[in-house]
């Protein structure tokens, strides 16, 4: 039986949603692949609470905007610097919402863990950081969930790198949340009612500036520039922001309040481009020259054309797929699709790791 255990920075709505799934799901795992997953410690803000019998009660409490140092706490720092049990293969699951994990995540797989990522901050950050990053983890680090949710996109990409092909161009339109308001002020519902609506279904943060500011997008297309090779920093990205001029900085209450203001100028934004186009809040990311990111005037019959709800839309332009791009389209917001592309890494991590610690097979008959 393959021992496995989490610790986990993050309990927001996607580190719930991953809570979540592995307990419901692991009695399955541990009697169909041997795989014995538990959770050795939670973290948010305040520190670490270890051990599982009061994750339960984290849950909830988190879900009421609580803290963990209710519950008693250990500093996250103490816990990661404390080695697994022989035999037993620990994950750092980073799931924090707004970066600053860094040394956090360092110190974890500087401590052995394998890591996974959906928090953008480590990846996004300032290039020495990432390369550092890097270094460590050059067979430790699994970040699928980091673009995309749970749509397989860092894969993809990686499996034509690692192929031989060359990519020339990536396109996309990355944000679920920003996919969601385009499409539903486009079938005729205000700006700020479809932003309210991304708010209550969890596709957008709950102050959805970090979501209509662009910063969110601009980051992934940074993890993606950086997986094909580019050396390229945040302030190289000029992205453009959909929150209303005035309100940027306003308390969120107030934000939200204040939001039907921009209503009419939006729409009339929208409404702007001619026949047989629509506007998409795009990604494109080139082997070279400037990365654009921002509202982007988009034929119909494109592949971002028909983008309806939270759908996110990836296409690959390489060597290979050069006559006809390859198209990788599907949601890509909501905490439990997040949270599926997260379960995914841990367990390709598991498989992965059960299979070097058997050694090669030989296959040559006797």
């Amino acid at each position: 039986m393959r021992r496995v255990e989490l610790v986990q920075l993050g309990l927001g709505h996607v580190g719930r949603a991953t809570a979540q799934i592995v307990l419901e799901e692991r009695k399955r795992w541990r009697e169909r692949h041997g795989i014995d997953v538990r959770y050795h410690a939670v973290a948010d803000t305040s520190g670490a609470l270890v051990g599982e019998d009061l994750l339960p009660r984290a849950v909830k409490l988190k879900e009421g905007g609580g803290s963990l140092s209710e519950l008693g706490v250990e500093p996250l720092d103490s816990v990661l610097a404390s080695e697994p049990e022989p035999g037993v293969t620990r994950i750092v699951v980073d799931l924090a919402v707004h970066g600053g994990t860094f040394p956090q995540d360092l110190a974890g797989v500087r401590n052995g863990s394998f890591l996974v990522l959906s928090n953008k901050g480590p990846l996004s950050g300032p290039s020495a950081d990432y390369h550092r990053l890097i270094s460590e983890t050059p067979d430790r680090l699994w970040y699928e969930a980091t673009v995309g949710a749970g749509m397989p996109i860092i894969s993809t990409l990686k499996y034509l790198l690692e192929s031989g092909d060359e990519v020339f161009e990536i396109q996309a339109s990355p944000s679920g949340t920003l996919g969601f308001i385009m499409s539903a002020v486009e079938s005729g519902r205000s700006f700020s009612e479809a932003v309210r609506e991304a708010v209550d279904l969890h596709y957008a943060e709950p102050d959805p500036r970090d979501d209509l500011s662009g910063l969110d997008v601009a980051r992934k297309a940074i993890i993606l520039a950086r997986t094909i090779g580019r050396e390229i920093e945040l302030g190289d990205i000029p992205y453009e922001s959909l929150v209303p001029e005035g309100l940027e900085d306003v308390p969120q209450e107030e934000f939200m309040r204040r939001l039907p203001e921009a209503d009419d100028a939006f729409a009339e934004r929208l409404n702007s481009v001619e026949a047989g186009h629509m506007l998409r809040y795009l990604a494109t990311i080139p082997k070279d020259g400037p990365v654009e990111v921002g509202l982007m005037d988009t034929p119909v019959e494109s592949p971002f054309g028909p983008i309806d709800g939270p759908e996110n839309v990836f296409d690959f332009h390489t060597r290979r797929y050069d006559d006809v791009t390859l198209t990788v389209t599907g949601p890509g917001a909501g905490p439990h699709r997040t949270a599926s592309g997260v379960v995914y890494d841990i367990l390709d991590i598991v498989n992965k790791a059960v299979a070097e610690s058997d050694g090669p097979r030989d296959t040559e008959e006797s």
